[in-house]
C-alpha cells in the first residue's frame, strides 16, 4: 500500500518492479479488489495480466487476481 501523500510519484509502480525484480519462482501474483480501480490501472499500466475472479473475501468487492509478466514492463518493446 503506498501513502496517500506518496500516491501518483510512482512509488507503486518501483514496488511492482522490485517485486518482479526480486522472485524467486517463475510466477508471481498479486490481488485487488474490484473497487480499487486505481490499483488495477496501475498493474495494466505494468503488463501484469488478470488471471481470476474471487468471491467472499470481502462481501460485495469481489477479489482480482493479477499474474506479474516473465518480463519486467520496461524490457518489453
Amino acid at each position: 500500500m503506498v501513502a496517500p501523500d506518496a500516491r501518483g510519484r510512482g512509488v507503486g509502480a518501483r514496488l511492482l518492479a522490485h517485486a518482479a525484480a526480486s522472485r524467486t519462482t517463475p510466477k508471481l501474483f498479486t490481488s485487488t479488489n474490484v473497487s480499487n480501480q486505481p490499483m488495477q490501472r496501475l498493474l495494466r499500466r505494468a503488463g501484469w495480466s488478470p488471471v481470476g475472479l474471487l468471491h467472499g473475501l470481502d462481501e460485495g468487492d469481489p477479489e482480482l487476481f493479477y499474474l506479474c509478466p516473465r518480463e519486467p514492463a520496461a524490457a518489453r518493446p
